[in-house]
């Protein structure tokens, strides 16, 4: 991987998804019960779900020609990537400013993710291409996946029509045409 060459876009999702990776370790709440204070990060529950978000929009930002911008289907992934990441982050939030068991703070972590979902979903919206838009974004995800699914029936069909299955006898080759046989 060359920096230097990465595309403006590409860099700004790598390095966003770098800082939202990092925000992961970070302490997302620090949590007082009873006299005594727990800290989470953000490697917990939905936590997790906000880390696979991270790292897909990291590996889209690096996979393919680097040089240009992300194509209609990874664009929309990247975008997925950060909105899923970016709610459940506010899920997060808002179940630990809302704790009723102790009280509670909300951790650097949590504020970092936020701040590394929402420039993922701004640096893929704002900086791409011109012919790239949600609706042939939806498009193309559905095309994909239609694409992928229909390849992996086709190939179920196939081998559910193979002549192992057929309850016909075989005919045997050395009788003559005009002879038919009873079974």
């Amino acid at each position: 991987m060359n920096f230097q060459s990465l595309n403006k876009q590409r860099k700004f999702i790598f390095f966003l998804s770098v800082i939202g990776f990092i925000s992961m370790f970070l302490p997302w709440a620090s949590i007082s019960l009873f006299g005594s204070t727990e800290s989470v990060n953000g490697m917990h529950n939905k936590g997790i779900i906000v880390f696979f978000c991270f790292l897909v929009a990291g590996i889209i930002s690096l996979k393919d020609n680097q040089q240009n911008k992300l194509e209609q289907t990874m664009w929309m992934l990247t975008l997925f990537a950060g909105v899923i990441a970016l709610i459940f982050t506010f899920w997060f939030y808002t179940e630990a400013s809302g704790s009723i068991l102790g009280s509670s703070v909300v951790g650097a972590g949590n504020y970092l993710a936020v701040i590394a979902a929402i420039g993922i979903i701004l640096s893929a919206y704002l900086v791409k291409a011109p012919e790239n838009n949600l609706r042939d974004g939806f498009n193309s995800l559905k095309a994909s996946f239609q694409h992928k699914l229909g390849s992996s029936s086709n190939e179920l069909q196939d081998t559910a029509a193979s002549p192992t299955n057929s309850h016909e006898p075989l005919s045997n080759a050395s009788e003559p045409e005009s002879v038919t046989s009873i079974y």
